[in-house]
């Protein structure tokens, strides 16, 4: 009997097994879908220090007992204000507070209560001890800022009042738990917020999975120091992702430099609270959008409008601002990064955002689909990965975030060069951008 491999398109003439050891279709991962906004809520007067609070569009206030705030509410650092300015356009939003103050404390009907987070917000804690109707224990209510927030029935102890794990009060002591109509918290005190707290903030979001950081700080220092941390996270650690910050000249892809602003429900906010919305404009657009000409939802008005001239000079400076539309909206000037230095292997379309979300995405999905160790260096492997690659590409050029594609030459192992543990590959990229400058050539007759 004969045996052996076989070619499908030829066959064997002699009788026998044949049997071909080939490669399986691989499945291709997706990246992760955009949308994700980090921000860090300086001089906060409630919640958890450094520890990132994930709020999402589903769910947006699920975070209360945190932040102690609705995101509706007026806040005295206006961060709220953020949160509701990245949600326009993002999916989630990842809040951090560098800095907690004291924690307010109070004591009544038996128990010592001690605010869960640090800050003043804690001084509008509050609890009551009632007696119940049936069970004749007592039912208790704990309120913030004059609404009810939890309710914990049927206990006669500290002990078990304890056990409850309020979201909002430490209780502690021993002993039964008496009547007592109200319990005010008091003596909270908030905390500054230092460059170091910052610092750390900044070193912190390396290990947070994001898309872009809204860095509402004007600060010189501050801002290089993020700016650095985006760079090295770009080029050092491979990561794709963004940070919006105000009035700072990065000359980077990475760095969106916001450098005016708008008027939303009356108030005229600052650049900087401006690049919330910003943040999640560029996190939640997708690698076939532009923000250019986006409005801006619920803004009225632009502070620090630009004229013509000065426009100009702001987009050949790498400038992301606002403008007004012909039908006097508020809208996306250009949606541009900071680079404005080109070579290097960086042309000037690096400077679009749309375009470099299509190399961001495109180097995650690389990334995603080609671990270390997971294919052979060597014959069918290389076979393997040249058709993962491909498939890559036409999910691409099928979505129209490429153009131009040759297949065979777009994505290769280099075979020559690979060897041992190192392979090398040959891709070649052609990012889609949008049509935002239209010239007509108009014949009259």
């Amino acid at each position: 009997m004969a045996g052996g491999t076989f070619d499908k398109r030829i066959g064997k003439v002699r009788s026998g097994a044949y049997i071909n050891f080939e490669g399986t279709n691989q499945e291709i991962l997706n990246p992760s879908s955009r949308g994700v906004v980090v921000i860090p809520l300086i001089g906060h007067d409630y919640g958890p220090e450094k520890e990132f609070i994930t709020i999402d569009n589903t769910a947006l206030d699920a975070a209360y007992s945190k932040l102690g705030y609705s995101i509706y509410d007026s806040d005295p650092a206006e961060n709220m204000l953020l949160i509701r300015e990245a949600f326009k356009r993002s999916r989630t939003v990842i809040a951090y507070i560098p800095k907690s103050g004291t924690k307010s404390t109070g004591t009544g009907g038996g128990a010592t209560a001690t605010a869960k987070h640090g800050g003043t917000r804690g001084d509008m804690l509050s609890y009551s001890f009632v007696a119940n109707p049936v069970s004749e224990k007592l039912d208790v209510a704990i309120f913030l800022g004059g609404g009810q927030v939890e309710q914990h029935d049927g206990l006669t102890t500290v002990e078990e009042l304890a056990e409850k794990n309020s979201e909002y009060i430490t209780f502690s002591g021993t002993g039964n738990l008496t009547a007592t109509a109200g319990v005010t918290l008091a003596g909270g005190a908030n905390a500054s917020t230092t460059n170091k707290d910052i610092g750390d903030f900044i070193d912190a979001v390396e290990g947070v999975a994001f898309n872009t950081l809204c860095f509402p700080i004007a600060e010189p220092t501050l801002q290089a120091a993020v700016v650095s941390k985006i760079n090295y996270l770009r080029d050092g650690v491979g990561k794709t992702v963004k940070v919006a910050l105000p009035k700072y000249n990065a000359d980077s892809m990475g760095v969106i430099n916001v450098t005016n602003s708008v008027v939303v429900d009356g108030k005229s906010l600052s650049a900087a609270q401006a690049c919330a919305w910003v943040a999640g404009a560029d996190a939640g657009a997708t690698m076939l959008q532009s923000n250019t000409a986006v409005v801006y939802e619920g803004a009225t008005a632009i502070v620090e409008p630009k004229t013509n001239e000065q426009a100009i000079a702001a987009i050949q400076n790498g400038e992301f601002f606002f403008s007004y539309s012909e039908q006097g909206k508020v809208v996306v000037e250009y949606d541009i990064n900071s680079l404005v230095t080109y070579g290097d292997k960086k042309s000037k379309s690096y400077s679009k955002n749309r375009v470099l979300r299509v190399f961001d995405s495109f180097a995650e999905s690389i990334q995603l689909n080609f671990p270390p160790g997971k294919y052979d260096n060597y014959g069918k492997g290389w076979d393997v990965m040249d058709g993962v690659g491909r498939a890559i590409l036409k999910q691409y050029d099928d979505a129209g975030a490429i153009k131009d594609v040759d297949y065979d030459a777009d994505f290769r192992v280099n075979r020559e060069m690979s060897k041992g543990d190192e392979t090398y590959f040959d891709v070649g990229l052609a990012a889609g951008d949008s049509s935002e400058k239209l010239y007509f050539n108009i014949a009259t007759r």
